[in-house]
């Protein structure tokens, strides 16, 4: 789902001066992904349509691009399968803001068996 997300924000940014943000943050029930890039300005009628498959924003895309347009299709079914949403806004100043929120995990319940790694030992930690 990442993946997907990243490269479509690269793939539909700016040719050579675009910039692309991903942002991440928990919440109390949920996690947040959100991918966001520089480009065209988009139509919020046209945005609503980018995560149907074989939709490619025809509007925004180079002829040199070669894709389906199933990478946005593809993640809002990820998101779905795990009772998640993703939220497609268009930038006011071009390009888009893609947000993905899945219901945070609950604790992990304590292993006696598992040691207990400090988060801020930074050779043992691994997160």
């Amino acid at each position: 789902m990442t993946t997907n997300l990243v490269h479509n924000a690269i793939v539909h940014n700016l040719p050579e001066q675009g910039t692309v943000w991903v942002t991440t943050s928990v919440h109390a029930e949920t996690v947040e992904l959100t991918v966001e890039n520089t480009g065209e300005k988009l139509a919020p009628p046209l945005v609503s349509t980018l995560a149907e498959p074989f939709r490619r924003g025809t509007e925004r895309v180079r002829t040199d691009h070669a894709g389906l347009g199933l990478g946005l299709a593809i993640v809002k079914s990820i998101a779905q399968a795990h009772d998640g949403t993703l939220t497609l806004t268009p930038r006011p100043a071009g390009g888009l803001r893609v947000t993905v929120h899945l219901p945070a995990a609950p604790p992990r319940p304590v292993d006696a068996s598992t040691p207990d790694i400090p988060r801020d030992d930074p050779v043992r930690a691994h997160w």
